[in-house]
């Protein structure tokens, strides 16, 4: 079947997280709790008990198991990328068909191999370090997520690997280009390095975060506190906005991609949404809360 279907799915997603994000902002209220518990999670869930909705909810220390899978898959498909491109290496059959079949049988070779090379290693190091974070630093409350979020972080994931692949050189039937390191641009390594620093800095706002709950290298805490250092200085969520420049360094890169871009839009929407309502709730919850702080970026909103 000749469709994109990862290309629906996102914009599924970018539009379904606009429209009940945009709800949850102006007229919460009025909606029912089915929606707001479903939608509404760790320090902004909704206390409100719903029966139906109780069932669907998992604890949202589960968000690690996204990068135990994530994690391996990116590296499988770097090591795949790596035996194609290095050398010569012929791609199994079911590649192509599960390729076929997310991304369309007309897909196009549009990424070449030196930038599809560099986006899956960028990727597979950020699936291994949130991997690290998620088990040796996040120090998790006891609150649930529904089971909605849970599915949607593997779909992420998959989506992002397969989007990468099923655009890129090599991984179409019949499309053959030698990898050439001298195309990368001055941009495009400028993009790298943001990607690796945004990805530093969100370690470390982890760190912090994680401390607020430790004395001691022990977990003494379970609660919410304010952070402080680092981009907190200027931030309400560091966490988004590195989280939305790692996406944005990853399109530019892949900048002649046509599906990856939609995976970003996405991951900008919700991105956005959740740094509004945490700021919301900390400006809600602390009375002291620093005035000088911003939702998202530096000095400016």
């Amino acid at each position: 079947m000749d469709v994109n279907f990862i290309r629906y799915l996102f914009i599924f997603f970018s539009c379904t997280i606009f429209l009940v994000g945009s709800l949850m902002l102006c007229a919460e209220a009025y909606l029912p709790t089915l929606i707001t518990r479903t939608f509404k999670y760790g320090k902004y869930a909704i206390k409100i008990h719903q029966p139906v909705i109780a069932k669907t909810e998992i604890p949202k220390k589960w968000f690690r198991h996204f990068y135990v899978f994530a994690a391996p898959v990116s590296t499988f498909s770097l090591i795949l990328f790596f035996y194609k491109y290095f050398m010569n290496g012929t791609i199994p059959e079911i590649i192509y068909w599960l390729l076929d079949t997310s991304l369309g049988t007309s897909r196009k070779a549009l990424i070449s191999p030196e930038c599809g090379f560099l986006t899956i290693t960028l990727l597979t190091i950020h699936c291994w370090k949130r991997f690290y974070e998620t088990h040796y630093v996040n120090v998790f409350s006891d609150k649930k997520i529904n089971i909605v979020h849970y599915i949607t972080g593997y779909l992420h994931y998959i989506g992002t690997i397969l989007s990468i692949m099923g655009e890129s050189h090599g991984f179409i039937r019949d499309s053959k280009e030698l990898s050439n390191w001298h195309k990368l641009t001055f941009l495009q390594i400028f993009c790298v390095i943001i990607f690796l620093l945004s990805s530093l800095v969100q370690l470390q706002s982890n760190v912090i975060l994680a401390n607020l709950r430790k004395s001691n290298n022990k977990v003494v805490f379970d609660g919410y506190k304010v952070p402080h250092g680092g981009l907190f200085k200027y931030l309400s969520t560091p966490l988004q906005f590195t989280e939305i420049l790692v996406y944005l360094m990853l399109s530019v890169i892949l900048w002649q991609s046509n599906t990856f871009h939609y995976i970003t839009f996405w991951v900008v929407i919700n991105q956005v949404y959740c740094a509004v309502m945490t700021h919301i709730w900390f400006t809600e919850t602390f009375q002291n809360y620093p005035k000088e702080r911003k939702i998202l970026i530096p000095y400016l909103f």
